[in-house]
């Protein structure tokens, strides 16, 4: 992205550049808090480059799209893993003794197979915290009461006088206002 941020800053890219760039980001970003605002800003710089009117203003609106999503990564990274500082080197490039150690536990000798992608995909869903469930309540039993709890009150908010459903130690929160009242 900072190569690319440094392209559009010459504010001369043809058409076909910027739609590679744009296919580029839909394939590869996988940071997608803020990937919609950058697809957008780039959407309207294409268009105008189609018109032959592309302004400085519609380039420089996608480098400030492209920092704030390459600021808003860092965050992500910093809040849930910690500091990457010990495992890189000032050029953000993973050091040589932590990329190896990488590849003899996780790279196969071999290509992947299908079988071995969906397995490798549903292990890395596993190990990056979801947004709608951050604590994996859906992982435990006694989380998958509580999630379930929740969705049936969502999903029922109409029916607050009811008892609940379930025979979990789970309080529900519309029945314990009722009581205390």
């Amino acid at each position: 992205l900072s190569n690319q941020a440094k392209r559009l800053q010459a504010y001369a890219l043809d058409l076909d550049t910027l739609n590679t760039y744009r296919a580029k980001w839909i394939d590869l970003l996988g940071y997608v808090d803020f990937l919609p605002m950058l697809l957008q800003a780039m959407d309207a710089l294409i268009a105008q480059q189609a018109k032959g009117e592309a302004t400085e203003v519609a380039y420089d609106e996608v480098v400030f799209q492209i920092g704030i999503y390459k600021k808003s990564c860092w965050a992500f990274i910093k809040t849930f893993y910690g500091s990457i500082n010990p495992y890189v080197d000032r050029w953000l490039k993973v050091l040589p003794d932590y990329k190896y150690q990488f590849e003899q536990r996780y790279e196969l000798g071999r290509k992947l197979t299908v079988a071995d992608q969906a397995e490798l995909i549903r292990a890395l869903i596993d190990v990056v915290p979801n947004r709608d469930d951050p604590y994996n309540l859906r992982q435990t039993p006694e989380g998958r009461a509580l999630w379930e709890a929740a969705a049936r009150s969502e999903g029922n908010a109409s029916a607050i006088d009811e008892p609940p459903l379930s025979t979990s130690n789970v309080v529900e929160l519309f029945s314990f206002k009722k009581k205390r009242r």
